[in-house]
C-alpha cells in the first residue's frame, strides 16, 4: 500500500510531517512508498478547486498508466483533508467504483470550517506581505466559516453517500487541547473552548445532519452515517509538544498513531463499523473524564450552519436570524449556551452559530426553535416572518455540525407589473398596493 501525506494550510517545508512519514512503516503494514505532498496555499490568486486539480495532475505524473489501478491511502492535515475530500467528490462523485484511494484519515480537518479564517483575511495578514508573502486569500474564502465551498462538498458528501463507497474508508482524529505556546490574545479564536486552537471538534467531524425546511412547514433531514470520529487526548492543532502531527515520538506509542493505525487495518465494512464504535466510546470516555488546562471540564459543542434563501431561488444577504426555544423566546436559555456567531464574508446568506450543547440541552421543554425576519428595502417586496421548532435532540447532537437551509416565502406586490388601458402618457411609480400577487 502507498501511504500519501497531504498538509495543511500555510505550509512552507515538509518539515511539518515531523517523523510521521518513518513511523509509518513501523506500523506493520505493507506499505511499499510514502509520498510528501508539497502544494502551495499562500498565494491569493489560488482556489481550493485549483489546488485540487493540482492533486490529480500531481497523482497522474507519479503513477502514470497505472494511475487508477494502484489503490493508495491518504493522510491529511488540517485543510488537506478539504482538499483531497473534494478531489474524491469532483472526480469520483458519480463513478465511485473507480475511486483508487482506500482510506482516507483526516487529522484535525475543518470541514465545516475553521474560526481563524477572517483573521488571516483582516488586515494584519497584509502585514506579511511586508515579506513578500500572500496570505492565500481566496483559499481562505473557502476556509472561513459557512464557506459555499463547504457548503457544497458536504452537501455532495453526503447525497453522493461517498462515506459509503465500497472498499473506502474515511476518519476523522482531532484533539481538543488548546496549546499555550499558540495562544494569541488578539485572536481569541486561537483559545475557543471544544477547539484544537484552529478547528472546533464539530467543524471537523464529518458525522452531520442537513435540513432543508420549507416556509410551508415542510422539513426535509439526511444524515451522515457512523464516519469513526476520535478525540485524542492532549492534542492541539500543531507544535511540537501537543500537536496532532509534530507531537508524534519518534518511538513509542502514541494516541495519533495508534488511532492511524488502527485506521490503516481497515479492509470490510464490519472492521470499520467496529473501529467507528470504538472511537465513538474512547472520545464519550475522553469527555466525560478529561479537563482543561484550568481543570474545567470539556465541553460538547455544536456547530449550525444555516443558508437563508426563498422559494424563488434567490439568497438573503440582509435578514435577522434568532434561537429560541419552544415557545419561541429567545431570551431564556441558561446562562453560557453561545460561544460564538459569524455571518460570512463573501456569502452573508450563510450565518454560524456555535453553542454549548451541554448548557443548551438544558434548555426548559427540550424543545430548540429559530426565528428568520428579513425586510428589502423596496415596499414592493416582503417576506413573510418564518419560525421553526423541534426537539431539541432532533435538530442537534453534541461534537456534530447541523447544516439548515431555510426557505423563506418571498410575497412580490401586484403593482409590480400593471396593464392599462389608458392610451395618455402616465408616470409609473413604485408604490406599494395592498394586493399581493397569488
Amino acid at each position: 500500500m502507498d501511504i500519501l501525506l497531504v498538509h495543511g494550510y500555510n505550509v512552507t517545508s515538509t518539515r511539518t510531517y515531523g517523523v510521521l512519514p518513518k513511523r509509518l512503516k513501523s506500523l506493520g503494514h505493507t506499505v511499499k512508498d510514502v509520498y510528501l505532498s508539497k502544494y502551495v496555499t499562500l498565494d491569493d490568486d489560488l482556489t481550493l478547486p485549483d489546488i485540487v486539480h493540482a492533486f490529480q495532475a500531481a497523482l497522474n505524473d507519479v503513477y502514470g498508466s497505472q494511475f487508477g489501478k494502484r489503490k493508495f491511502a491518504c493522510i491529511t492535515h488540517s485543510t488537506g483533508g478539504l482538499v483531497v475530500r473534494e478531489w474524491v467528490n469532483h472526480y469520483y462523485g458519480k463513478k465511485k467504483s473507480a475511486l483508487p484511494m482506500s482510506h482516507l484519515i483526516m487529522l484535525a480537518p475543518p470541514n465545516h470550517g475553521s474560526r481563524l479564517a477572517k483573521l488571516g483575511k483582516s488586515r494584519l495578514s497584509r502585514l506579511r506581505s511586508l515579506w513578500g508573502t500572500e496570505p492565500g486569500l481566496r483559499v481562505l474564502d473557502g476556509l472561513e466559516l459557512g464557506s459555499q465551498f463547504q457548503w457544497d462538498l458536504n452537501s455532495n458528501w453526503l447525497t453522493n453517500k461517498l462515506a459509503s463507497v465500497r472498499g473506502f474508508y474515511s476518519f476523522v482524529i482531532t484533539g481538543q487541547w488548546i496549546d499555550k505556546n499558540f495562544w494569541d490574545t488578539i485572536a481569541p479564536g486561537t483559545s475557543e473552548r471544544g477547539s484544537d486552537g484552529v478547528v472546533r471538534v464539530s467543524a471537523a467531524n464529518l458525522n452531520m445532519q442537513i435540513w432543508r425546511i420549507h416556509h410551508t412547514g415542510q422539513a426535509k433531514k439526511k444524515k451522515l452515517p457512523h464516519n469513526p470520529f476520535l478525540i485524542t487526548p492532549k492534542t492541539s492543532h500543531s507544535g511540537d509538544t501537543y500537536g496532532i502531527m509534530g507531537a508524534i515520538p519518534s518511538r513509542g506509542n502514541h494516541p495519533v498513531l495508534d488511532a492511524i493505525g488502527t485506521a490503516l487495518k481497515v479492509k470490510t465494512k464490519k472492521q470499520y463499523n467496529r473501529v467507528s464504535k470504538e472511537f465513538r466510546e474512547k472520545t464519550t470516555a475522553l469527555q466525560k473524564d478529561d479537563l482543561y488546562q484550568d481543570k474545567s471540564k470539556l465541553d460538547r459543542y455544536v456547530q449550525i450552519v444555516f443558508r437563508i434563501c426563498d422559494q424563488m431561488g434567490n439568497t438573503l444577504n440582509d435578514y435577522a436570524l434568532e434561537l429560541t426555544d419552544g415557545w419561541g423566546k429567545g431570551d431564556q436559555f441558561p446562562s453560557g449556551f453561545l460561544g460564538h456567531h459569524h455571518k460570512n464574508i463573501v456569502n452573508p446568506e450563510f450565518f454560524v452559530i456555535y453553542v454549548n450543547y451541554d448548557v443548551l440541552s438544558k434548555v426548559e421543554g427540550g424543545e430548540l426553535g429559530f426565528r428568520v425576519q428579513s425586510a428589502p428595502d423596496t415596499p414592493l417586496v416582503a417576506y413573510e416572518d418564518f419560525f421553526f421548532k423541534t426537539k431539541l435532540t432532533n435538530l442537534i447532537k453534541p461534537n456534530q455540525a447541523t447544516l439548515i437551509e431555510v426557505v423563506l416565502k418571498r410575497r412580490l406586490n401586484k403593482n409590480i407589473f400593471r396593464l392599462t388601458k389608458n392610451l395618455g402618457y402616465q408616470k409609473i411609480r413604485v408604490k406599494a398596493s395592498p394586493q399581493w400577487v397569488n
